[in-house]
């Protein structure tokens, strides 16, 4: 295949702001990168076929502060490459993007459509709309960049031939279907609370439903209408859970953890459900599932030299045995692959999901 830098005509340098962010190992945190002060370390990053940082805390973090939660990024640029190849805009096609972020992907896109072409892209935060706005027009593109609840598409610009999303979603919002002409198509990062997730391509046919089949393993942040949380229960909380043990095998942990084994049909079976993996330290790793909402918590603390394994459950739910339950059934079921999964979105919303297995499995997500 051609390599990512031949296939984005667009220097990626041109809309990677002056003040980008990195992990910091000391707090946790992320701290900030500024071009004027390091060049040689801000051209690194730009230069690199990895995310860049380029927002936490939704703005409110200035340079030189801590941030402790990534709001917006710059795709590493070979997923960027991928994620336009499956779209396949062409000249002369109208495409709504959702999450305009720094405006670098919209700029490929007006390369793509060309002069006969449109493109429209929206971004929830008018901050980043803003600057991106004024990116494009200095790097010589004028998308019509939209300040709004990208969920909600663009209807005044309706219909188009291509909408793509460099944010992921658990469910594919019905406006983007209803906004997209009938033999085009969606590309999405799509997955789970659990697993996120896939590179979905989906294709929208003429009686308003869609289809499509997971592809590649792409992470990208959740539209911010939909973020995932944790919880962190207190040291007494913990003591006080539920305990019980797991004989499940190292082999299960990384069949129930792992997107190209079980983890993106398991996690599509137990809805609400957000896993985290840590290492406190070189003989332990602790699995933790989460559901806010309901307060349900549960944690398994795999410690080299001991099995089985201590579980904890807190709350109503008991995320554990759920969890444990859809891995049994993705056994039962002949232990397929993420590529073995085809989603259906039907006229009223319904997101379908069914298996090419022999008993041609399928059951109803709900969102």
């Amino acid at each position: 295949m051609t390599h990512w830098r031949e296939r984005l005509p667009v220097p990626r340098d041109q809309f990677v702001p002056p003040v980008v962010w990195v992990d910091d190992l000391i707090t946790g945190g992320y701290v900030s990168v500024s071009r004027e002060d390091d060049e040689p370390a801000w051209r690194k990053l730009v230069d690199a076929d990895e995310p860049i940082i380029t927002q936490v805390d939704d703005g409110k973090t200035p340079p030189g502060g801590v941030g402790q939660q990534i709001s917006s990024s710059c795709s590493a640029p070979s997923v960027v490459a991928d994620m336009l190849d499956a779209l396949d805009a062409r000249p002369g096609h109208d495409v709504l993007e959702i999450g305009t972020g720094t405006g670098w992907n919209a700029a490929l896109l007006s390369r793509r459509v060309g002069g006969s072409g449109r493109v429209v892209t929206v971004e929830v935060d008018a901050a980043l709309a803003t600057a991106a706005r004024a990116a494009l027009h200095e790097a010589g593109y004028e998308p019509l960049v939209v300040a709004a609840d990208g969920t909600e598409g663009y209807p005044s610009g309706a219909p188009y031939d291509r909408v793509i999303a460099t944010a992921s979603v658990r469910a594919i919002p019905r406006a983007w279907i209803e906004q997209t002409r009938p033999g085009g198509a969606i590309v999405v990062p799509w997955g789970s609370d659990y697993c996120n997730g896939t590179l979905m391509r989906l294709d929208v046919r003429y009686d308003g439903s869609a289809v499509g089949r997971c592809g590649s393993h792409v992470e990208f942040m959740r539209v911010r209408s939909a973020r995932r949380y944790y919880m962190e229960p207190a040291a007494d909380e913990q003591a006080a859970a539920d305990t019980t043990t797991t004989t499940l095998t190292v082999r299960d942990m990384r069949d129930m953890t792992v997107y190209g084994r079980g983890a993106m049909i398991i996690g599509l079976r137990v809805p609400r459900c957000y896993l985290t993996v840590e290492d406190p330290d070189d003989d332990h790793r602790r699995y933790e599932l989460h559901d806010v909402g309901s307060g349900s918590w549960a944690a398994v603390d795999l410690v080299r030299g001991e099995h089985p394994w201590t579980v904890r459950q807190l709350g109503p739910r008991r995320l554990w045995d759920e969890v444990t339950a859809a891995h049994a059934w993705w056994t039962s079921e002949g232990r397929p692959g993420p590529e073995h999964l085809t989603l259906t979105i039907d006229t009223e919303g319904g997101h379908w999901l069914s298996l090419d297995n022999p008993g041609g499995t399928r059951w109803l997500l709900t969102p």
